[in-house]
């Protein structure tokens, strides 16, 4: 299955012409041509042809430029990601130290409450890390060539 082309001539239906099945557009455009060829009008009707099936080509514009290439850190990233480490080495730490009998707490709570915590120290780490990153990442530029493409 193929689907049309935006750019592609889509065909045009003379309006004072009805619409007929093909078979019986085939045998009325022979009757027609007939016709046509008898009254001289067959030189009018090719013209109109050619300028309906005359379609404007594309015009492509290209412009070329050089421009400047900065590398960057995706800040987002690197600090979710070290929230989420930061809140899972504090949970396997609450995991190692046992709870007490009479404590007023669970081994639950202690956990989600360093869950917390190291994602709180985690997210300051990535924070300081991401920005040391990017002052490393800004040293490294370099130059290319754009081409801008407009088809009209």
């Amino acid at each position: 299955m193929s689907t049309p082309d935006a750019a592609a001539p889509q065909p045009q239906q003379d309006p004072a012409r009805p619409v007929a099945a093909p078979e019986a557009a085939a045998s009325a455009a022979d009757g027609a041509v007939a016709d046509a060829v008898a009254d001289g009008a067959v030189a009018n009707d090719a013209a109109a042809g050619a300028a309906a099936e005359e379609v404007a080509a594309p015009v492509v514009v290209e412009e070329s430029r050089e421009v400047t290439l900065q590398r960057s850190v995706r800040y987002g990233r690197v600090l979710v990601g070290a929230a989420v480490l930061g809140g899972l080495i504090a949970m396997l730490l609450a995991l190692v130290f046992p709870v007490a009998e009479k404590a007023d707490y669970t081994l639950g709570q202690a956990v989600g409450f360093m869950a917390v915590i190291g994602a709180a120290i985690g997210l300051c780490v990535g924070g300081l890390f991401s920005l040391v990153l990017g002052i490393i990442a800004k040293r490294t530029r370099g130059s290319g060539v754009a081409i801008q493409s407009d088809v009209r």
